[in-house]
């Protein structure tokens, strides 16, 4: 995972630091170790990159598949983020738009459709 990591940031042309900082670190050696296979990071460090980046989560533990994600696997990215994350409103509204019927999803694509025109 390491080597892809390097990989995946020389691809994008960004330093260690500069890689780090993005992702909210304050130095770059989480990112140098993980590079020269000190450590192992968790998933959700894991999952910050490929939310950050726009990077494929198999692509990034397994080497499967491309690098980057398509549209599907950045929304499912952006769910688990939500879904991972500190923000419970943001929690609840997620499951309430799973459970919406095909009714109410006609309602509000009407609403927005109505704001967009204004």
């Amino acid at each position: 995972m390491g080597e892809r990591l390097k990989e995946l940031r020389k691809y994008l042309g960004l330093s260690r630091e500069d890689f780090a900082k993005k992702l909210g670190l304050k130095s770059r050696g989480k990112i140098e170790n993980i590079e020269l296979g000190r450590t192992v990071p968790d998933d959700d460090f894991l999952k910050l990159i490929c939310t950050t980046y726009k990077v494929s989560y198999d692509w990034l533990v397994s080497g499967d598949g491309n690098m980057f994600m398509d549209d599907d696997g950045d929304a499912q990215a952006i769910v688990d983020s939500v879904m991972t994350g500190d923000n419970e409103f943001a929690k609840k509204i997620l499951v309430k738009f799973a459970k919406l019927s095909e009714e109410h999803w006609k309602q509000l694509e009407e609403i927005l459709t109505e704001l967009e025109s204004n």
